[in-house]
């Protein structure tokens, strides 16, 4: 049943958030130079337009950037076009852009000067979170080994904004989302069964009836204490398959490995005997258990024995991705198998990309590229997260398998 409207009156961001500085030229995987499209309004357009600028960056302006009339219903109105080498035709030597650098920040279309940030509103707050898709945002996650904390503040009331939940449960948002991102931090587990101690108790609130708001709240007191004293839940369901995991980080590599570009076949080689993707059949693939082992020996003694970034990076997800959807149970559960098959991907990817070198800059270098794949493509996302639905794979006992290889 509909719920009255939420007034929204609060900002509410993760404590790092106000700390993100662009690293500029600095950065491995400039989002100026990956062959992203740069697409972009009609203001954002005529902004640029008119702008005072030199002959030069003029004659750039109008061989970069070309209006989408095919798109104009849809608010895309221009784009800036790429260079055959994924280069935004703004983009220096130098990793900078000539647009800014001549004009300022404010000639920038909204999407350049925004990113990687996010601004949304839920039913607990006007959001707004950091993508991990960036290596600035990466290289905060890593300083933070104390985990992530959030901020909130009063919003200006020209900002105040109603949201309209439809149903009980998603009147709780904020404390089931908080209720989350607990269990992430939990601590006294490792990750991995963090995550299944988050899915039993997703599994109960499920399986609650959601219009009985008194069952709600009696959930949510029970997990809080729950995460208090993890041992009081069976976790013995978390039974490692080192196989499986491969295989199911294998069919993911292979379902987005044009998005990854060049890291897909470095990732591949990893585990198998192959470095080329088009046409591999897993059936004829031989898995390299044992290399794959070294590598995630040397991921472990690079993050220094701690799980505080790979934490830090499903907390970072989980709040970016506005985690978990509470529109119905079978949306909730979406959530649930969402968030473990990106960590299933994001841990196998961390662990291939130490068998080439057993450096930060190439961890971060290979799981910008993923986020990019996945974190910025809902429909590839959703895409990888159905099929698990339509294999009968989405249950708590296989979500164990991706978790805890």
């Amino acid at each position: 049943m509909a719920e009255n409207p939420i007034l929204i009156q609060t900002v509410l961001i993760p404590a790092y958030y106000k700390d993100f500085r662009c690293i500029m030229g600095d950065c491995q995987d400039n989002c100026c130079d990956d062959g992203w499209k740069i697409e972009f309004s009609k203001k954002d357009y005529l902004a640029i337009k008119r702008a005072p600028k030199s002959p030069e960056v003029e004659a750039q302006m109008r061989a970069g950037m070309r209006r989408l009339r095919e798109r104009e219903h849809d608010g895309r109105y221009a784009e800036f076009r790429v260079t055959e080498e994924g280069r935004c035709a703004f983009h220096t030597p130098e990793g900078l852009c000539r647009l800014q650098l001549e004009c300022g920040e404010e000639t920038l279309p909204k999407v350049c000067r925004v990113y990687p940030r996010r601004e949304v509103y839920t039913p607990a707050a006007l959001e707004r979170s950091l993508s991990p898709s960036c290596e600035g945002v990466l290289a905060l996650l890593w300083d933070l080994e104390q985990g992530i904390d959030f901020i909130e503040d009063p919003l200006p009331k020209n900002k105040h904004r109603n949201v309209y939940p439809v149903n009980p449960a998603e009147t709780r948002f904020a404390a089931i989302r908080s209720l989350w991102i607990d269990a992430l931090q939990a601590r006294a587990l490792p990750l991995p069964r963090r995550l299944m101690l988050l899915g039993l108790l997703t599994q109960q609130l499920r399986e609650l009836d959601w219009n009985d708001g008194e069952a709600l709240d009696n959930w949510l007191c029970q997990s809080a204490a729950l995460l208090g004293d993890p041992a009081a839940l069976d976790l013995s369901r978390l039974a490692r398959d080192q196989k499986l995991f491969l295989s199911n980080g294998l069919q993911l590599l292979i379902r987005q490995f044009r998005a990854l570009k060049d890291v897909s076949g470095e990732l591949l080689a990893t585990v198998t005997d192959r470095s080329a993707i088009e046409g591999l059949d897993l059936g004829r693939v031989t898995i390299n258990a044992g290399r794959y082992e070294a590598a995630e020996a040397k991921l472990a003694a690079l993050l220094g024995g701690s799980e505080h970034f790979l934490e830090n990076l499903m907390v970072t997800i989980t709040f970016f991705l506005s985690f978990p959807s509470l529109k119905s149970p079978e949306e909730l559960w979406k959530s649930y198998v969402n968030l473990c098959n990106l960590y299933s991907f994001y841990r196998f990817a961390a662990v291939c990309a130490m068998d080439k070198e057993a450096r930060r800059e190439r961890l971060f270098h290979v799981l910008v590229h993923v986020s990019r794949s996945l974190i910025h493509n809902p429909t590839q996302r959703s895409r990888l997260r159905d099929e698990l639905f339509q294999n009968d794979s989405a249950t708590l006992a296989h979500m164990a398998i991706l978790v805890g290889g």
